[in-house]
């Protein structure tokens, strides 16, 4: 049998460990791991949601469309870090309704959360690929009539020989539309809105430039 001096020092120790203890889900105790936290404000209370680490800006961009892949639970909490749920009064007068899946769609939509600046610019450097990628199926070349190249290939025109037997030497690249943005416009992508809505922008801010020649497509093709 343990002592009480033992059994007190068990109970001590237990205490000393607990603000170490991965966060758990309050009902079931299911951990909750690779957690990333989406935070909304609304009517002065706060609402939160558990998803999966990089997976929010593929729901935002559209890119996955299943919220099971997003979110750790269907839960709102008023505090994650210290398991409180939000209470169905507040989540009636802040979003008019308590269905949490549809709450939980608007805090994803709109909530606030954070990354690490690697994922964030991983995450943004493939958002203005897509981008760019999408302006190029809605533009053509006036001059050409042709669409321009797709936007991550910078092309280099080789060694050309002539009729005399000589070399001519390589032309300049020819502009592509993520070159343009990135270094003619300085286009620098947001996660708020989508990347068709972007694209459009880029469409204007381009002709603006006037770095190259560029009009909408007699019909684009969709995305």
């Amino acid at each position: 049998r343990k002592t009480a001096a033992a059994l007190a020092e068990t109970a001590a120790a237990a205490v000393a460990r607990a603000p170490h203890m991965s966060q758990f889900l309050p009902s079931t105790q299911k951990r909750l791991t690779n957690i990333a936290v989406v935070r909304y404000k609304r009517a002065g209370k706060k609402f939160e949601v558990a998803c999966y680490k990089n997976t929010i800006i593929a729901w935002r961009n559209k890119v996955e469309t299943d919220i099971d892949e997003v979110l750790q639970a269907h839960t709102i909490y008023a505090d994650i870090g210290r398991g409180v749920l939000a209470k169905r009064e507040d989540l009636i007068e802040a979003f008019g309704t308590d269905d949490e899946d549809a709450v939980c769609v608007e805090i994803l939509n709109k909530g606030e959360f954070q990354v690490s600046e690697q994922e964030r610019h991983a995450q943004l450097d493939a958002l203005m690929r897509d981008i760019a990628a999408r302006v190029a199926d809605m533009v053509v070349n006036p001059d050409t009539g042709r669409p321009y190249p797709q936007p991550t290939i910078e092309l280099q025109s080789e060694p050309s020989q002539n009729l005399l037997g000589t070399f001519s030497e390589p032309c300049c690249r020819q502009p592509t539309i993520e070159r343009a943005m990135r270094e003619t416009i300085h286009f620098a992508p947001s996660d708020r809105k989508s990347a068709k809505q972007q694209a459009l922008l880029v469409i204007k801010a381009l002709q603006a430039s006037e770095a190259m020649p560029i009009e909408r497509a007699p019909a684009a093709r969709p995305r």
